[in-house]
């Protein structure tokens, strides 16, 4: 099995199982799923390292928007808790 495909099976899997916890846990919250799926995406990409160089590409470039997605929200998050 290549790594893209490890890293499409691993990374579903993590987002179905986010899904499920959080309907079973009643979380109505929208930021809270965007964030836990950013984390995913990094546990994922990190344990099916190395890809090719234009998969690494790609992937660095998903990164890098959901980390800004991230971020926005923690900070949103920060703020909100500081007023």
């Amino acid at each position: 099995m290549e790594n893209t495909d490890a890293f499409i099976i691993m990374y579903a899997t993590f987002l179905f199982s986010t899904v499920v916890v959080l309907s079973l846990l009643s979380v109505a919250g929208i930021d809270i799923y965007v964030a836990l799926f950013a984390v995913e995406f990094f546990v994922a990409s990190e344990l099916t390292s190395p890809f090719r160089p234009t998969e690494s590409q790609r992937v660095t470039l998903i990164g890098i928007i959901l980390l800004t997605i991230f971020a926005g929200i923690a900070i949103e998050r920060i703020l909100e808790i500081l007023r």
